[in-house]
């Protein structure tokens, strides 16, 4: 995959995303239609990301890397990085718009469409990742912790110790 194609795959995931994990069903499909194995690199990306500092969002910098090296992890920062500064226009024409109900309406159902993609991206996410029982174990347990309100590295720290005791 080229680094122009890395660029717009994280550009449009980042862009129709919203927020964090929000931009798994856009990515998953971008790299799908370039030929690559979605499933294994999203979830490395998304191991990386939970252990690294910053926002959720930042396991696309991972698919970068994982897909161009060094010059794709650039790229993917890049393409992060610009639909926040698109975003800010938009930011405004919300603001001139926040009070009428329709408008109120159309990003409420926005949120419930990004909701159901999350989840058909999960549970995809989660049926490939779930093999074994240990790891059926720990999908399970991550998703019970996130629930209650546990940052997420409580869980990866979890994973980690289980897999280290039980292999």
């Amino acid at each position: 995959m080229s680094t122009e194609r890395i660029f717009l795959a994280i550009f449009l995931a980042s862009l129709l995303g919203f927020g964090g994990l929000g931009s798994l069903p856009v990515l998953r499909s971008q790299l799908a239609g370039a030929g690559l194995s979605p499933d294994t690199l999203i979830l490395h990306s998304l191991a990386v990301g939970n252990i690294s500092p910053g926002p959720n969002g930042l396991y696309l910098v991972a698919v970068g890397y994982f897909i161009g090296g060094w010059t794709g992890a650039l790229a993917a920062t890049a393409a992060l990085c610009l639909p926040p500064l698109l975003v800010l226009p938009l930011q405004r024409m919300r603001s001139r718009l926040i009070h009428h109900r329709r408008f109120r309406s159309a990003l409420q159902a926005l949120g419930m469409a990004v909701v159901a993609l999350l989840c058909v991206s999960s549970a995809t996410l989660a049926q490939h990742a779930g093999r074994t029982p240990l790891t059926i174990a720990m999908i399970v347990l991550g998703a019970a912790l996130l629930l209650r309100g546990w940052p997420p590295l409580v869980g990866v720290v979890a994973a980690v110790a289980a897999g280290l005791v039980l292999r």
